[in-house]
């Protein structure tokens, strides 16, 4: 059971979570989604807010990691047009009816590609034009000195 499904489980809200743990809602939703890490006073904080041990918050934590690193959390992460992937997919899919054309696997591989192609270069060269300072890392780990 992931930490959402434990949460569902109890009829909690994430608002409310978050605010008996002294935290923004939004970084509520981090910790829960598994992109940032609880730490031991949380873990403990929420076991108690949850009604449940320690052992299984730390096991749903774990367990909502591993749901993140099966649903490949670095593809997840890339956003378009301030979409994340899946749902800039999803938008894509249905603008051309892809529901009707994907008959199996290998078609939604070739239309996943299709649109990585068609997308992600350009989603790419945006932030780097407007994000001197991710240019300047790049620039840096290369060993760069271009000015």
């Amino acid at each position: 059971m992931t930490l959402k499904e434990l949460r569902h489980k109890r009829k909690i809200k994430s608002i409310e979570i978050a605010r008996k743990l002294g935290i923004s809602q939004g970084h509520y939703s981090n910790l829960e989604r598994g992109t940032r890490a609880f730490n031991d006073e949380q873990i403990q904080k929420l076991a108690n807010i949850l009604n449940v041990s320690v052992k299984e918050v730390r096991t749903a934590v774990n367990n909502t990691r591993s749901s993140s690193y099966k649903l490949g959390s670095w593809l997840s992460n890339i956003r378009l047009n301030g979409l994340p992937f899946m749902k800039a997919f999803q938008y894509y899919a249905k603008l051309n009816n892809l529901d009707r054309a994907i008959k199996d696997d290998e078609v939604l591989k070739l239309k996943v590609k299709e649109f990585i192609e068609q997308n992600i270069g350009f989603s790419i060269i945006a932030e780097l034009s407007e994000n001197s300072s991710l240019l300047n890392q790049i620039k840096e780990k290369i060993g760069l000195s271009i000015k």
